[in-house]
């Protein structure tokens, strides 16, 4: 059995800087053209039997821990301001009405943490049987190898185990540790002074000599690395497991139908296409 489990929140931002400017009669549809766009895209190479949503909450429980988790430095004008405002207004109808409407009911999230954390609890309790595509492009992803492979849409590739231990020479469950030594940009995470994730791999695989004042400054940062591993680890403490919740998805094509002409994605009304996305969620 395949299954599919989706990133929403980086399809969501993936199609805000790429067709977030589409709209149809006043309304903004880009996202959600965008968000359908990519999820077509990720069943056409993976062929799932179901497919699993999970989302970030709003509220995050590491900037209890680190406040500048996550935080952005630039300040945004009022017109950015009011573009994220409608962009995150289409994040929720995709996630509280339209995939249920659509039968796509496992669409998931918890209070305080991330897509990421809840991926990380499901493919690491995940069925024998199961085999487990992630679609994300989020690099934290990769200490999650041993239980998975990585759909990366961006790049067009799938990571797996063995392509991961063949061009890092480490293992999947070692990257953890290359984040907590090097830190995270995207998240704001601070690293060792001076270190980046070659050089983090560097020093894990053992190249590094021990004379060298780099080795030597990451060995004196065990303080800012051990901090590093509440907010880089997947998953959080406390993420819960939606194994027991999982149910087989009733997608309708007669409602994806009419959403689409609601909203004026008519590229999805083709023939063509059509028989792609029945065929592809028609389980």
């Amino acid at each position: 059995m395949k299954t599919l489990l989706i990133d929403s929140n980086y399809l969501c931002y993936k199609a805000k800087l790429t067709t977030g400017f589409l709209e149809f009669n006043g309304m903004q549809t880009g996202i959600m053209f965008g968000f359908f766009n990519q999820l077509i895209k990720a069943a056409k190479k993976i062929e799932p039997d179901n497919v699993v949503f999970f989302w970030d909450s709003k509220q995050n429980k590491r900037k209890e821990i680190y406040p500048d988790y996550k935080k952005r430095n630039k300040d945004q004008t009022e017109e950015e301001k009011k573009e994220w405002e409608a962009a995150f207004q289409q994040f929720n109808q995709i996630s509280q009405s339209i995939l249920p409407q659509l039968g796509l009911y496992n669409n998931f999230h918890q209070k305080g943490y991330e897509s990421d954390d809840l991926i990380a609890q499901y493919t690491m309790n995940k069925s024998k049987k199961e085999e487990i595509y992630v679609a994300t492009s989020d690099d934290d992803m990769l200490q999650l190898l041993e239980y998975c492979s990585i759909l990366n849409l961006g790049k067009d590739i799938t990571m797996t185990k063995t392509k991961f231990i063949e061009e890092y020479e480490l293992h999947p469950e070692q990257w953890a540790s290359v984040k907590k030594i090097a830190g995270c940009n995207s998240d704001n995470v601070p690293g060792v002074s001076g270190v980046g994730e070659k050089t983090a791999i560097k020093y894990l695989k053992g190249d590094l000599k021990k004379t060298s004042k780099i080795y030597q400054r990451i060995k004196e940062s065990s303080d800012l690395i051990k901090f590093n591993e509440q907010l880089v680890v997947l998953p959080f403490e406390g993420t819960m497991d939606v194994q027991n919740q999982i149910t087989n998805n009733e997608f309708s094509m007669r409602e994806f139908l009419r959403f689409c002409r609601e909203y004026g994605l008519f590229s999805f009304r083709k023939d063509k296409k059509k028989d792609e996305i029945r065929k592809l969620f028609e389980k």
